[in-house]
């Protein structure tokens, strides 16, 4: 049995539903006074203008009285329930329209459209994720691309700031903030990537954000803010309005906010490009800062003054800054320049850090295209190519040892040589039909070569015993003869050859690449400074490590052009800019007499570099600038103003300007190609070694001569002591006594006697007892082929013997010439004991 219990409700209005119910019973009171006043004003004008008044203060009184709370035990209308009441008030349900569905379709639709081709990155703040966490639930669920999402704290910096850091592909940013002015510290600039911020802020601080410089941080910016109208009632959708701005509206850089269009009902309100391009007008004239340094063709910094000397002042000119001004009078801007505090970095490490350090807006000194400095700064399409190259002296003369050799290569001259030296064998050997008279004396082979050799100089005159033209061999006069044509044809080779090899023109030996340094020895120099001390150390390739292992750093090109003129034994090569150095050489230096001091460029690029200009990251101006320049070169402009700039700027050899040459090209003259002494230091260098030669034979026999100076005199013996010792007599054999008309010839052993000869009596005594000489008695006359000598002729040629040993003696030492009576006394006494009698 099921029991219910019901419990009596009584009802007490609250105070809401008085309140209620007095301004219905109001509202339907006004709405009666409307009808009434309408009808009066039909009726009588002045009678409906007191009724009014009449109602006014009913109704004002109606306001201020009290109504008494009514009970009523019955239901009126369509009460909510209590767990409806409890459901309002507890999870503040709104009955206002949800905007975030059509907030969602408009990204979406935005990143379908305008941010496919890069990766978007979604940000958002604090705030933003407490309060619309089902925003980004319903965003993140269904995102059209691939995206990347990252959380923005207190300090408005990133949770990972590598997030903006990109390596490879490029990226567009997608920011929900509540103030939007605090999008230029969370990003910093932005020119190339698409930045969209959904603001929560008003419909003012958007504007006011987009006028201010924050904005200027960003080039393709669009915001998003919602419209706030109180008068609409906010149970419908409420547009959404996407604003842009406009850069550079005057002189001074300033922005403009521009409405695009609205969102609403799942549609923009027109079709327009959400990112229009900017800055098309130019720049309204804003004043860029430009920092240049000297930097030939490309920056040419020079002081100029009046005619009488006085008001010095700066002109700048050069390739790169005629394109500035091309660029500034299209894009309605204008420069100042400006130079580098810190000159002595380098050209271009000082205007790099110029802009780097935020002290001016654009960077010109020829700069090279280098990893570091895109990494520091953003730069401009390459307008110009450079090389770094060598300078080293260049030789229009004969080369000194080609200028005799040159006719033949090397390996003909090694052939000939091995003919000439082996044909001797198979000619000595026909002729003897034997080797032995070449193998036992060694002479006959030095004659034979010399016979040989005879046939390649023509000459055919030799009359030795065993010469080649007094053979009777037909074996021996065959191969001569084959030998004499084939020297003819040799010879008549090289005479032609030389003839056209020291008169014609050649092209001149240069040093163009790293093996020729290399072989050459060459001393590598280069600048101290602006990169070009740092840009070649580590190189992959180990020719280049070789090379400037001990590289040598001057602090000017100049200097390093007079170290290359200037090298006395090893040779010298400066690496630098080859548009530099170009300049530099035909401006400074005149064309040299001299054939040898000629300087020469190297053609092969030692490493290649693109010249640019500098700005700061992020720039606005800078992509724009960079586009018009790569328009210039496409179209050619770079290379005229190239050709202007070595027109009107560079000078001829002859230190006057560049000029038009009028008629056909002038060809070299007849006497650039007559022989000078240059040409001819080969030949008389083979006769100089010749003479080198010869004096280090002089040489030997002088000192050889002059040696004998170290001898030590031996000591006189006395008389007694060589009674003693006397000396064997002499075999008769062993004499040879050669008489030859007045120079007669005694020789006591196989010495020489004659005054060339080191065998001479050189102060040695001689000790001959008297029995030991022989006179007349058993002296065998008859192998004399003369008349017979008495003792007194005997005596005479021992006694010129003496003396011409003495004057040989004396003009070798330098001694006084002794007297014949004491050289009688000497030789009668000392040298053969007692005088013969």
């Amino acid at each position: 049995m099921n029991v219910t219990f019901s419990e009596e409700i009584e009802y007490y209005a609250s105070e809401s539903v008085l309140d209620s119910k007095k301004s219905l019973i109001l509202e339907r009171a006004i709405k009666q006074v409307k009808r009434n006043n309408i009808l009066s004003i039909k009726n009588d004008t002045n009678a409906a203008k007191q009724r009014s008044l009449d109602i006014d203060i009913e109704i004002k009184e109606f306001k201020q009285a009290k109504i008494k709370r009514a009970v009523d035990s019955t239901f009126i209308g369509y009460p909510k329930t209590r767990e409806e009441l409890w459901n309002e008030r507890f999870l503040n349900e709104s009955t206002a329209f949800d905007q975030t569905p059509s907030l969602i379709k408009l990204v979406h639709n935005i990143t379908l459209n305008d941010l496919k081709d890069c990766t978007p990155v979604i940000l958002y703040d604090n705030l933003v994720k407490d309060k619309e966490s089902f925003l980004f639930q319903n965003l993140l669920k269904g995102f059209p691309v691939t995206f990347v999402h990252g959380y923005i704290d207190d300090n408005d910096e990133l949770k990972e700031p590598k997030l903006l850091r990109t390596v490879k592909e490029c990226l567009h940013f997608l920011i929900f903030l509540t103030d939007v002015k605090r999008s230029a510290k969370v990003l910093g600039k932005q020119s190339d990537s698409k930045v969209v911020i959904v603001a929560r802020s008003s419909q003012w601080a958007v504007e006011e954000f987009l006028a201010g410089p924050l904005s200027r941080m960003f080039t393709n910016l669009l915001v998003i803010g919602q419209s706030f109208n109180e008068d609409v009632d906010n149970t419908l959708e409420a547009p959404y309005i996407l604003y842009t701005h406009k850069l550079y509206t005057d002189g001074l850089g300033a922005s403009q906010p521009v409405v695009l269009n609205s969102w609403t009902h799942g549609k923009f309100s027109r079709y327009v490009n959400l990112f229009p391009p900017k800055m098309t007008g130019g720049y309204a004239g804003h004043r860029f800062v430009v920092a240049a340094s000297n930097q030939p063709p490309f920056v040419f910094r020079r002081i100029k003054t009046d005619l009488d000397g006085g008001n010095p002042r700066v002109v700048w000119d050069g390739i790169e800054l005629r394109v500035l001004a091309l660029l500034a009078e299209r894009n309605n801007f204008s420069i100042e320049i400006v130079e580098p505090q810190e000159p002595n970095l380098g050209p271009g490490d000082a205007v790099a850090k110029e802009v780097t350090m935020g002290r001016a807006d654009i960077a010109v000194a020829g700069m090279y295209l280098t990893s570091e400095r895109i990494r520091d700064m953003d730069m401009s399409f390459a307008h110009s190519q450079d090389c770094a190259v060598f300078i080293t002296l260049m030789s229009t003369a004969l080369p000194r040892y080609r200028a005799i050799l040159g006719p033949f290569h090397w390996h003909v001259w090694v052939t000939l040589i091995l003919t000439y030296l082996f044909g001797i064998f198979p000619l000595a050997f026909s002729d003897k039909h034997t080797l032995r008279h070449l193998i036992n004396n060694s002479g006959e082979i030095e004659n034979m070569f010399w016979y040989v050799f005879g046939t390649f100089t023509n000459c055919f005159t030799f009359l030795g015993k065993n010469s080649w033209s007094k053979t009777t061999k037909i074996t021996t006069r065959l191969l001569i003869g084959w030998y004499w044509i084939f020297t003819i044809i040799i010879t008549s080779c090289y005479t032609g050859s030389i003839i056209a090899f020291v008169t014609l023109p050649i092209f001149p030996e240069t040093v163009d690449t790293i093996d020729q340094l290399l072989s050459g020895f060459y001393r590598i120099g280069t600048l101290d400074r602006g990169g070009w001390e740092r840009w070649f150390l580590n190189s992959s390739d180990p020719k280049t490590n070789k090379l400037f292992r001990k590289i040598e750093f001057v602090p000017n090109v100049e200097a390093g052009i007079r170290n290359t003129t200037k090298a006395f034994f090893w040779p010298y090569a400066f690496l630098g800019s080859q548009s530099e150095l170009e300049y530099i050489v035909q401006a400074n230096f005149s064309k040299t007499k001299s054939k040898r001091a000629v300087l020469h460029i190297s053609n092969e690029c030692f490493a290649p570099f693109s010249v640019v200009m500098g700005f700061p990251n992020n720039s606005l101006y800078g992509k724009k600038l960079s586009n018009d320049i790569r328009i210039m070169f496409q179209t050619g402009l770079i290379d005229k103003i190239a050709d202007e700039v070595r027109w009107e700027m560079q000078r001829s050899s002859t230190g006057g300007f560049l000029s038009v040459g009028k008629g056909s090209l002038k060809i070299t003259s007849a006497e650039e190609k007559g022989l000078t002494l240059e040409d001819t230091q080969g030949m008389f260098l083979l006769l100089a070694a010749g003479f080198l030669m010869g004096a280090t034979a002089l040489i030997s026999e002088w000192m050889g001569g002059f040696s004998r100076k170290c001898c030590f005199k031996k000591k006189i013996t006395p008389k007694s002591i060589s009674e003693e010792e006397l000396a064997g007599t002499p075999d008769v054999e062993a004499l040879n006594v050669l008489c030859n008309g007045t120079d007669s010839r005694i020789d006591f052993s196989t010495r020489s006697t004659s005054a060339g000869s080191r065998d001479t009596l050189d102060g040695k005594l001689i000790n001959v007892a008297e029995e030991n000489i022989l006179v007349h008695g058993d002296f065998n006359t008859g192998q004399w082929e003369s008349r017979r000598s008495s003792s007194i002729d005997l005596d005479k040629e021992v006694k010129d013997i003496f003396e011409k040993d003495e004057r040989i003696r004396r003009q070798r030492m330098s001694t006084p010439y002794l007297d014949s009576a004491k050289s009688e006394s000497i030789a009668s006494k000392d040298a053969f004991g007692d005088r013969v009698k």
